[in-house]
């Protein structure tokens, strides 16, 4: 199955020919000692014994990177199509297994990014210095998670304070006077743990729009500070009461879209930019009430205030202020059982959505309902091991304010072949309920009738894993049911209309490997992926923005107290509108090769220089049409990390 493209050959070969360094090396531990994830479970579970397609990036890794920004660290990762409308800040959208950029949840410490148009657009504004670890669940989990989670979940836990008093820095500066400068302080003892984080990240940026005129053609800067604090107490064993603040505010400038009559100025000689601030808190309790019984209740709030001067506000000289807001209960229980581990949980989300002015520049209301949402469910789940036998088995009934209720559950089974081999298959469903703004927003195409969209996937996976070699294919079939697609008008006011298709389906193969020899740190994955829509018309199309094949081989070595790297990243050719057989203008994307190199120098304990070099050969490429990208980057940094 693997393309002719010489390149994506060549890394789909490795993937299979070679048996990944180990999350558990990455990450410092003993090969033999898997590490630990949540996210496929929601309970503690050894990445060896996960029935599921994870991926976990953690701190080590992160730093490795060399990354500026965390959209261009997830740009890289197996299953993950990651277009951006420009440079760093600007609009992106995030295909999970090619599942549309509004089907996969996003959680920061478990707490949903909150945003109007039901997608996770705040993942962006993210600092990756304030990042502890990330882990990719790939495939629907709405079993576990609710809505949103067609293509599945990105879960980004923030970094912890840890017994003793430590403190890290990091200050770098690269191209286009891009700037970068963190600091973190963490104290603890056996009682009580802290950590203070605080950061900051501009650059001048570049044109977002390649033809770009007057002042879209101009660069288009981004700058984003912030800061946390988490604090926890721990008064006895199995205890712990905790509270967690995390902010970030800047400015991104962008560059306007396709012109619309009486609205756009044709000269392209507005600044549009975006002013926002991403608030997120959160409180828990978790207690072993009984030494086979844990339970955890918590309360979060996650907001999100954006105001907007964009060429759509010209007429009226003014700006859009839009806030959005998730307040979220949940009472988790995880009980041992004489054979594996039961949970029980139960949540309550309240979603809401505010913008001033309440018109839009036609003098209509922004939206025709009040925009607020209420979800309260209960799940269960159960997973347990027998011999070389695995199971996970998960149920959740959700009770949405605008859609009643929905039951989806799955299921999945593993079998132990050999110490090193072992082999799954799962089935799951999923659902997405439409947002606020496809609902209720006329402007942008408010339909009340849309139904929710729906999901049946079947996977199996076959995985290899000696030692810190770790090799995978994963085969998955996910269709989806009244997709919700939003069609283009030809002028204002409504400049589109949302719909619901009959179907979609989602397939495709993973194969993934990463592995030490001595020095040497190896890692390739490729992707094939078949993304349509599967109505009754048989002039079938292709889901725009995916691409069909798409892979990645990194290598490493550390020489002494020098560390050097070189990566590559193949993405081959899609379509910026969703294909059709016969359309005119197929608007394609075409494939695109880019090559980097890293490199770090230890020269004291507890001090590092580090170094990136991106799109080595400085390819000219576009990820959305008519929008500009990166060529080539330098980017130099020194860090201070004792061990």
């Amino acid at each position: 199955m693997c393309p002719r493209t010489p390149l994506l050959a060549a890394v789909c070969l490795s993937a299979l020919a070679f048996p990944s360094l180990s999350s558990a090396q990455e990450r410092g531990e003993t090969p033999e000692l898997a590490p630990v994830v949540v996210t496929a479970t929601r309970q503690e579970t050894r990445a060896n014994e996960v029935l599921a397609d994870v991926t976990v990036i953690g701190r080590e890794e992160i730093e490795r990177s060399a990354q500026g920004t965390i959209t261009d660290l997830l740009a890289r990762q197996p299953g993950i199509d990651l277009p951006q409308s420009g440079g760093a800040g600007t609009q992106s959208s995030l295909f999970l297994r090619g599942a549309n950029f509004n089907q996969t949840k996003v959680l920061v410490d478990g707490i949903e990014l909150s945003a109007y148009d039901g997608t996770a657009a705040a993942l962006r504004f993210v600092p990756l210095a304030e990042v502890e670890r990330i882990e990719i669940l790939r495939g629907p989990s709405s079993s576990l998670y609710g809505a949103n989670t067609i293509g599945g979940v990105i879960q980004i836990f923030t970094r912890r304070g840890q017994k003793g008093v430590k403190a890290d820095a990091f200050a770098g500066y690269g191209s286009h006077d891009t700037r970068q400068f963190d600091a973190g302080l963490s104290a603890g003892d056996a009682h009580w743990r802290v950590r203070v984080d605080a950061n900051h990240f501009a650059t001048s940026g570049i044109s977002s729009r390649k033809d770009g005129i007057n002042r879209d053609g101009d660069k288009d800067a981004y700058h984003n500070t912030g800061g946390g604090l988490a604090a926890s107490f721990l008064p006895a064993e199995g205890h712990e009461i905790g509270a967690s603040y995390r902010s970030s505010q800047g400015v991104v400038h962008y560059d306007g879209g396709p012109s619309w009559p009486n609205v756009t100025p044709a000269d392209g000689n507005y600044d549009n930019h975006e002013h926002f601030e991403i608030e997120q808190w959160r409180l828990f309790s978790r207690n072993r009430i009984l030494p086979v019984w844990e339970s955890e209740i918590s309360y979060s709030e996650a907001r999100e205030t954006r105001k907007d001067y964009n060429t759509f506000n010209v007429p009226t000289g003014s700006m859009t202020r839009s806030q959005t807001k998730n307040r979220q209960w949940t009472w988790q229980n995880n009980v041992d059982l004489p054979l594996g581990r039961a949970l029980f949980a139960i949540e309550h989300l309240k979603q809401s959505a505010d913008e001033n002015p309440d018109i839009d520049y036609m003098g209509n209301p922004i939206y025709d309902h009040a925009p607020e949402f209420h979800n309260t469910s209960v799940l269960a789940g159960w997973t347990a091991n027998h011999g070389n036998n695995r199971w996970q088995i998960n149920l959740r009934r959700d009770r949405h304010s605008e859609f009643g209720s929905k039951t989806t559950y799955g299921a999945s089974y593993g079998y132990q072949f050999t110490e090193a081999l072992r082999a799954h298959i799962g089935y799951a469903t999923a659902f997405r309920a439409p947002s606020i703004v496809e609902l209720y927003r006329p402007l942008w195409g408010g339909n009340p009738e849309l139904k929710p969209e729906e999901a049946k996937n079947a996977e199996t996976g076959l995985t290899w894993e000696k030692g810190t070699h770790r090799a995978s294919a994963i085969y998955y079939h996910n269709r989806v049911k009244n997709l919700i697609t939003w069609s283009p008008n030809a002028n204002p006011p409504a400049f589109g209309t949302n719909e619901n298709v009959e179907k979609a389906l989602l397939a495709g193969v993973t194969l993934a490997y990463q592995g030490t020899f001595d020095a040497w740190r190896l890692s390739a994955s490729y992707d094939w992926l078949n993304a349509r829509n599967e109505s009754h018309d048989a002039n079938y199309e292709r889901l725009g923005r995916r691409a069909r094949n798409k892979g990645a081989l990194a290598l490493a070595r550390t020489w002494g107290k020098f560390e050097t790297g070189a990566e590559v990243v193949a993405v081959g050719k899609r379509f910026d509108g969703n294909y059709r057989k016969n359309a005119s203008d197929k608007e394609v994307l075409g494939g695109y090769t880019l090559f980097n190199l890293t490199g770090s120098y230890a020269f004291a304990p507890d001090w590092r220089l580090e170094a990136r070099l991106n799109n080595l050969f400085d390819k000219k490429y576009e990820t959305a049409r008519y929008y500009g990208t990166e060529g080539f980057t330098a980017f130099i940094g020194l860090r201070y990390a004792p061990k």
